[in-house]
């Protein structure tokens, strides 16, 4: 596999992550770490 394509495969799951953990928190705030 190439070193380049996996940094880009790694850099878009970070940011798809990023972006369902910010909507999580936006409308759950029943989260453990949210008082």
């Amino acid at each position: 596999m190439d070193n380049d394509l996996l940094a880009f495969f790694a850099g878009v799951s970070l940011l798809i992550i990023y972006l369902i953990f910010s909507a999580l928190t936006e409308m759950g705030t029943k989260l453990p770490w949210k008082k």
